[in-house]
């Protein structure tokens, strides 16, 4: 049987009623994990996995200051953009519990140093700690760990003894994780990856896989973004038997490299993203949602990177013009958070920031 422990210590105590279950994505938000400024290891732009990520997509001057300071600490480098990245994200944890959100959170301000280095030891990246929902994705009642080889394993083992805690209370609950990135340098994303960012509808996931030209897509020698054809397949069989579709969306990679950065689930019937950003079409079942034509101003923004709450309700970075109006003139409440400085130096925003554990109507 299993005994709780405290790797983090708090974690099982917070978890302590909750459970693992998302219906959807914008179903209303009862209980997430976002991120922590704990450990803001500095990644290197230039090994396979992030290049393929950044390119196109990330200013030069950002990519400037990972080479210079790759695999460093940001407080040791850089004080004061560290300290404004706390702010922000302790801001964005704030936010979630004024909305009545139960937040689970490292809030020792330390990371274990073999939690911070677990993929060094084959020449990988060390883990980021802002980013909760690298741990993987809650999709139904099963919890689908996703792996990114600068910050996946240090979230879900962060978050390890609080998951434990909820799939132990809850039998209905089933763990799944995905193959882990091939670990090596020296090959780009071998075998199958995929970063935790496909959007989930309910009874349906749809991953996002970003090439650079349409002409990409029946060419599989050329990179994709943040997930491949034979990572889809493989979600693909894992879930069927839980009663979930997983369908493919192409996507313009020049806009952005992860799809959840692109498209925002906002309701049923609504959704966000700029209008010519997509290769192929959405499948069929959602062609007849409205959608809103998100500015390039505001997409450079990370408008579509929120974080829905339910009830007409997103917590947002700060700064966006056209997407507030086109929300608040459907009713919405924008739930505004500081996000700039998290934003424009990893190209990440709060959706990224959040593991959502428990989401129901």
């Amino acid at each position: 049987m299993y005994i709780p422990k405290n790797v983090i210590p708090g974690m099982v105590e917070q978890a302590k009623g909750l459970k693992l279950y998302v219906e959807s994505e914008y179903a209303p938000l009862k209980a997430c994990m976002p991120g922590n400024p704990s450990a803001i290891m500095i990644p290197d732009p230039d090994s396979p996995e992030m290049a393929n990520m950044f390119k196109g997509n990330m200013p030069e001057e950002s990519l400037a200051f990972m080479r210079k300071h790759k695999h460093k600490s940001l407080a040791d480098v850089d004080p004061d953009t560290y300290g404004q990245m706390k702010r922000e994200s302790d801001a964005l944890a704030e936010a979630f519990r004024r909305e009545g959100v139960k937040v689970l959170r490292n809030e020792t301000g330390k990371s274990p140093k073999g939690l911070i280095k677990v993929h060094m030891g084959w020449g990988g990246e060390p883990s980021m700690s802002l980013y909760g929902k690298s741990c993987g994705l809650v999709i139904g009642n099963c919890f689908v760990n996703m792996h990114e080889a600068t910050t996946s394993s240090m979230q879900e083992f962060t978050a390890r003894e609080a998951i434990a805690e909820m799939f132990m209370k809850h039998p209905e609950t089933t763990w799944l994780t995905m193959p882990p990135i091939y670990p090596t340098t020296e090959h780009a994303n071998v075998g199958p990856f995929m970063a935790p960012e496909p959007k989930v509808f309910e009874g349906t996931v749809l991953c996002g896989i970003g090439v650079s030209d349409p002409s990409h897509i029946d060419d599989l020698t050329k990179p994709r973004s943040a997930t491949n054809e034979l990572a889809v397949e493989v979600l693909r069989r894992m879930l069927k038997p839980h009663g979930w579709k997983v369908e493919t969306v192409y996507f313009d990679s020049r806009y952005t490299y992860h799809i959840d950065c692109l498209i925002s689930l906002l309701e049923e019937g609504l959704m966000a993203y700029p209008k010519g950003s997509l290769w192929t079409e959405l499948p069929e079942e959602f062609r007849d949602w409205e959608v809103i034509d998100v500015s390039m101003e505001d997409h450079k923004l990370g408008a579509e990177n929120n974080v829905v709450l339910g009830d007409k309700r997103t917590v947002v970075a700060e700064g966006t013009t056209g997407f507030k109006k086109d929300l608040e003139d459907r009713g919405w409440r924008l739930v505004e958070v500081p996000y700039s400085t998290i934003w424009s130096t990893f190209g990440s925003g709060p959706l990224c920031s959040t593991a959502a554990f428990w989401r129901e109507s």
